[in-house]
């Protein structure tokens, strides 16, 4: 396979993503001139620009547009498959609190909460 560096392409997907070089270098904990340079280091594999700079603004061009969805998706299944990896649990929040708090206000919102996050185990201390 003749690819990028996976580090230009998960910057690209997060730009793309969340329309901002600044956004992106924040969500990958980089700096935003190495989140730029990543950039410009796969456009240069390209052969062509996959974003259009505005002052403080980006949006894809017709290349960056027909390649964001298939890097958002390949991510989404890698993402996947190391979910099926660990066995599908994604982690344990674990919470440590007063038996008081626990039962009058955390019981209540817990069965809330792991409806929302199905794959997040919640182990509750009370002691």
């Amino acid at each position: 396979w003749e690819l990028p560096p996976l580090g230009a392409i998960r910057v690209f997907e997060a730009a793309a993503r969340l329309g901002s070089f600044t956004k992106a270098a924040e969500e990958l904990g980089m700096t935003q001139s190495a989140a730029t340079y990543q950039i410009k280091v796969l456009e240069e594999r390209a052969g062509t620009p996959l974003f259009i700079r505005k002052t403080r603004q980006i949006a894809l061009t017709e290349a960056g547009q027909q390649l964001a969805p298939h890097a958002s998706g390949a991510f989404s299944a890698l993402a996947d498959a190391w979910v099926a990896t660990k066995g599908g649990a994604t982690g344990v929040l674990s919470v440590t609190t007063m038996e008081t708090f626990a039962t009058n206000w955390l019981a209540v919102w817990l069965g809330t909460f792991q409806l929302m996050h199905p794959d997040l185990a919640v182990k509750v201390n009370t002691s």
